[in-house]
């Protein structure tokens, strides 16, 4: 069996969307970067990874959804990746990103939360 991103069935419902792409951009920057996140104070590194992988998820569920029900995903990843940026910012005081990391992290959760403004009508 030959797999591809999309194989040949069609394409799940955030294939589409461009807060998708951040969102997984966002989460495969973190994901890169895991060994310098663990062991922050207060956990903020660790924070970080589940504020990201939340926005994500819940991203993904409210564009399989309709109507309230997607709205109220949409909010929650609005919601996660607006943590998501706090995080970034604790995690570069504390040394673990550089400016530029920092910078390209913070510029990628902006655009996600632009997007899902939109998608959750807020």
């Amino acid at each position: 069996m030959s797999h591809t991103r999309f194989g040949s069935s069609g394409y799940f419902s955030h294939e589409r969307l461009a807060a998708y792409d951040f969102a997984l951009a966002a989460l495969e920057f973190v994901a890169a970067r895991k060994p310098r996140l663990s062991g922050l104070s207060g956990g903020i590194g660790q924070q970080l990874e589940r504020a990201v992988a939340g926005a994500y998820t819940n991203l993904c569920a409210g564009a399989s959804a309709f109507g309230a029900e997607s709205r109220r995903h949409f909010k929650l990843a609005l919601s996660e990746a607006g943590e998501a940026g706090g995080a970034a910012r604790g995690v570069y005081a504390r040394g673990a990103l550089a400016e530029a990391e920092h910078a390209e992290l913070r510029a990628t959760l902006l655009r996600l939360c632009a997007c899902l403004r939109g998608l959750a009508q807020v």
